[in-house]
């Protein structure tokens, strides 16, 4: 569930110089409806912008729903059942999380989110009775892959897979930049990132994480981590949402799967740190879903992950809950 109005600004603290022949190249642009920004060090200043222009091209052709022609649009529309590669890799990754989220990440919710005005298309007419026949269409357990081909027990069912699509394009460039032999970069796209080795200092790379609130600070950042050969992806409701005209009620952009309606609940944000992003990108947007007190739980069991939470306390106070190994990359925090 990631646009253009992305909720934490993880953002590249320090850059420098470096006396050896590895130079700091940047690459910027626009890709699946938000910015990237990409980082590495390269002999003799080489730029790949091309390598990564045609590994987004490739993403988009198989996951994008905003691409007519997608392998996934084609898969909405019930035009093409085929998948590719790509496409099965993030299929596979999203039903397991799926599955350990008990459908808190659930990748079929796509007509439901559009019904709010989050995904790729707007139902105008909002009631509950159009609202009940879509949730009818939803439930991962509805899809499945058989011999590279979707089946669907409902073939309303539709696929998104903006909540993890763009933390699996992460992990392709940095698994292509490593392909390359480049081990000292940062690539973030739309907020999600992973950092591998040095920056140009020759310091591990610095990330600030935004404070919750709606508006960007002078003193914006909640903390700053080092990050050492890992993957961070965030999620939250603060800055994302959507106002009604006629009533003036906000509409925050997470849907709660099994009652197809924004979620209301005093978790403010959410971090992830992990091996990869495509993972730290789903189990983000499952804790906004779960809850302050079941992503808890679900953190102490899974302790492969670290985590930031933040959350609203006894009058409005902001609290947090982080795992110790978040503790341990913290160079900074926000009192």
């Amino acid at each position: 569930m990631k646009n253009q109005f992305y909720l934490l600004s993880l953002l590249l603290i320090s850059c420098g110089t470096t006396p050896t022949n590895e130079v700091l190249v940047s690459n910027y642009g626009y890709t699946q409806g938000t910015t990237y920004n990409i980082r590495y060090m390269s002999t003799n200043a080489v730029n790949h912008q091309s390598d990564i222009d045609s590994i987004l091209h490739a993403v988009d052709r198989s996951l994008s729903t905003y691409v007519e022609e997608s392998i996934i649009s084609k898969i909405n529309k019930n035009k093409s059942l085929q998948t590719d590669s790509l496409f099965r890799c993030v299929f596979e990754t999203a039903m397991i999380i799926a599955g350990e989220t008990d459908g808190a990440f659930d990748p079929t919710i796509a007509p439901v989110v559009n019904f709010w005005g989050f995904g790729f298309e707007e139902v105008a007419e909002k009631d509950e009775s159009k609202l009940a026949d879509l949730m009818k269409t939803t439930g991962y357990e509805k899809i499945a892959i058989q011999d590279s081909l979707i089946v669907k027990s409902n073939p309303n069912t539709q696929i998104d897979f903006n909540a993890i699509a763009q933390g699996f394009t992460v992990d392709l460039i940095g698994e292509h930049l490593q392909k390359l032999g480049l081990t000292n970069y940062m690539i973030e796209i739309g907020g999600e990132l992973k950092c591998h080795g040095l920056n140009a200092d020759g310091k591990l790379w610095r990330i600030g994480i935004d404070k919750p609130s709606e508006t960007i600070q002078e003193d914006r950042f909640q903390a700053i981590i080092e990050v050492p050969n890992k993957a961070v992806a965030s999620s939250g409701n603060y800055r994302k949402f959507k106002v009604d005209e006629q009533t003036g009620m906000k509409y925050a952009h997470t849907i709660h799967p099994n009652s197809g309606k924004p979620i209301q609940s005093n978790l403010l944000s959410v971090t992830i740190v992990s091996e990869s992003c495509m993972k730290a990108d789903a189990y983000a947007t499952a804790c906004m879903v779960l809850g302050v007190e079941k992503s808890i739980e679900f953190l102490k069991k899974t302790p492969e992950l670290d985590a930031l939470i933040i959350y609203s306390g006894p009058k409005g106070k902001w609290l947090q809950y982080q795992t110790e190994g978040f503790k341990k990359m913290s160079v900074y925090q926000s009192k």
